[in-house]
């Protein structure tokens, strides 16, 4: 329940299908489509991906899904469940994968959200992301996407 003391803590292959229910509730059809519990686990067991957890007590509150390219780190997943919105759960999260890719020697940060997506796009610019264009169609619904990149080697903190 909101207001539960936060822990990140890495996934399991054991935490797919909770991950996969938690996706599903977190984001549009379209979007979670692709994120069943078999995909999930494969990216946990893969080498070059990093996937967090938010619990909150005993119950998951968030997950995230970091790939670590050769020359930077992508977000492929930020999912927050919807009655632990607001409560800083995206934004630790975020802080985690800033620390994963920074670690990893990799520092630029980027991810592909949905281009009608306005709090998501907040969330972002308040965490010092800037747009690198527009993927039309990019969902399988035909939606559109923008790209979100951070640079995690410069202080892009307001004057």
């Amino acid at each position: 329940m909101p207001g539960t003391d936060l822990r990140l803590l890495p996934a399991r292959a054991v935490h797919a299908q909770a991950v996969a229910r938690l996706v599903r509730l977190a984001m549009p059809e379209h979007q979670h489509a692709r994120w069943d519990a078999a995909r999930i686990a494969r990216r946990i067991r893969s080498p070059n991906c990093a996937l967090v957890l938010a619990a909150a007590g005993r119950y998951l509150a968030g997950a995230a899904v970091l790939d670590l390219l050769s020359e930077q780190a992508q977000i492929a997943l930020l999912a927050v469940h919807p009655q632990y919105r607001r409560l800083g759960i995206g934004s630790a999260l975020l802080g985690w994968m800033e620390a994963t890719a920074s670690t990893a020697g990799l520092f630029t940060l980027q991810l592909k959200l949905e281009a009608s997506n306005g709090a998501g796009r907040a969330f972002c610019f308040a965490h010092h992301f800037h747009e690198r264009g527009r993927l039309p169609a990019f969902y399988a619904d035909g939606t559109a996407a923008v790209r979100l990149v951070r640079d995690l080697r410069v202080n892009s903190e307001p004057a």
